[in-house]
C-alpha cells in the first residue's frame, strides 16, 4: 500500500481550486492534471508500506493531532517545480507557515519515534494542480490571468491517505483521520 500524510481540503477550497486550474488548462498544450477530489496539502509522503507499518504511522499520527491546535492557512501564489520542458504547476501557501512547520516538526519527530527515516527534503507546502505541464504561454503571463486570492484553510485534522489506482485513474483515499485540538 502507498501511502502519504495530508491535509485535506474543504469543498469550498477544491471548487475554487478547480476553476483555477480550468484557466491554466487553457494556457497549456498538454498535461496531467490533479483531479478535483485528490487537491490536498502534503506533509510527509512515505511510500509503500504494510499492515504493521500503517499501525505505527496512526500512531504517529494520534502523537501529533493530539499536541497540534487547529489553525489556518492561507493560499498563496501559483508556482511551478520545473522538470526538463515540462512544469508541475501548483498553488502556494501565504499565511500560516510557523503553525504548519511547528506541526510537520511534531509529525517528523514522532514517525522517528515508530522507526521510520527523517523526511530529507523538508517541507515544501503547496497544493500540486498539475503535472507534466506544457504551457503555451510563459509562466508570468498566466500567473496573471490566473489571480489567486488569499482563501483561508482550516486545518483542524491529519489524514493518512492511501494512493491508489481505480479503474485506472488515480485516487487518494483517507484511511486514517485524527482531529487536532480545538479551539471551539
Amino acid at each position: 500500500m502507498r501511502v502519504f500524510i495530508a491535509i485535506e481540503l474543504s469543498d469550498d477550497v477544491k471548487d475554487y481550486i478547480e476553476k483555477r486550474q480550468k484557466i491554466i488548462k487553457k494556457y497549456s498544450e498538454k498535461g496531467n492534471f490533479s483531479y478535483r477530489e485528490n487537491f490536498h496539502l502534503t506533509l510527509r509522503f512515505i511510500g509503500e508500506v504494510d499492515y504493521d507499518e500503517i499501525e505505527r504511522i496512526k500512531t504517529a499520527v494520534n502523537e501529533t493531532a493530539c499536541i497540534n491546535k487547529e489553525f489556518y492557512l492561507q493560499l498563496g501564489e501559483l508556482g511551478y517545480f520545473p522538470r526538463k520542458n515540462k512544469k508541475i504547476i501548483w498553488i502556494g501557501i501565504n499565511k500560516g507557515h510557523k503553525n504548519l512547520r511547528s506541526l510537520f516538526n511534531n509529525l517528523e519527530k514522532n514517525l522517528v519515534k515508530q522507526g521510520f527515516n527523517r523526511e530529507e527534503r523538508g517541507l515544501k507546502p503547496h497544493i500540486t494542480i498539475g503535472r507534466e505541464v506544457v504551457m503555451r504561454n510563459e509562466f508570468d503571463y498566466i500567473k496573471k490571468q490566473v489571480n489567486i486570492e488569499p482563501l483561508k484553510i482550516l486545518v483542524d485534522k491529519i489524514s493518512l491517505m492511501e494512493s491508489t489506482r481505480i479503474n485506472g485513474k488515480l485516487t487518494y483515499i483517507p484511511i486514517y483521520t485524527k482531529n487536532m485540538l480545538s479551539y471551539r
